[in-house]
């Protein structure tokens, strides 16, 4: 099992925030290494968290993570969903942008807990990244 893991589940597990299911699963991914941290989402957090405690927290996210570096045709693909998702009324921050797109790549699912995901996640175009966040 393999997941791309957005900045906001990150900080709900942080938090304490996340229901038994998902505790579960987050688990589940860090024993089998398929925790996927994209570029992106790491300096998200990087920039959010910077108590000492929340650094160590990071560190050890990161050594339990797959790391995805961002590529130039991220940004390219990027953009072109920005087009197809405003088609449909539905408007991204670039950074998720970026973080949709990675899972889009990757043909993974998106670990989430952003209603932008949500909505950009019903298109038929983002299936696949929809199966790890209901």
């Amino acid at each position: 099992m393999r997941a791309v893991v957005d900045t906001s589940f990150w900080i709900d597990v942080w938090r304490g925030d996340v229901d038994a299911a998902e505790k579960e699963k987050i688990a589940e991914l860090w024993r089998q290494g398929g925790s996927v941290l994209p570029q992106v989402v790491w300096l998200e957090l990087w920039v959010g968290l910077r108590s000492p405690e929340e650094r160590a927290y990071l560190m050890d996210l990161k050594a339990v993570s797959e790391w995805e570096p961002m590529t130039e045709a991220d940004g390219l693909a990027a953009e072109q969903h920005a087009v197809l998702l405003s088609r449909k009324g539905i408007v991204l921050a670039a950074s998720d942008l970026l973080v949709l797109t990675v899972a889009h790549r990757l043909k993974l699912p998106l670990l989430h807990h952003d209603e932008d995901f949500d909505r950009a996640l019903k298109l038929p175009d983002f299936a696949l990244q929809r199966g790890s966040s209901d």
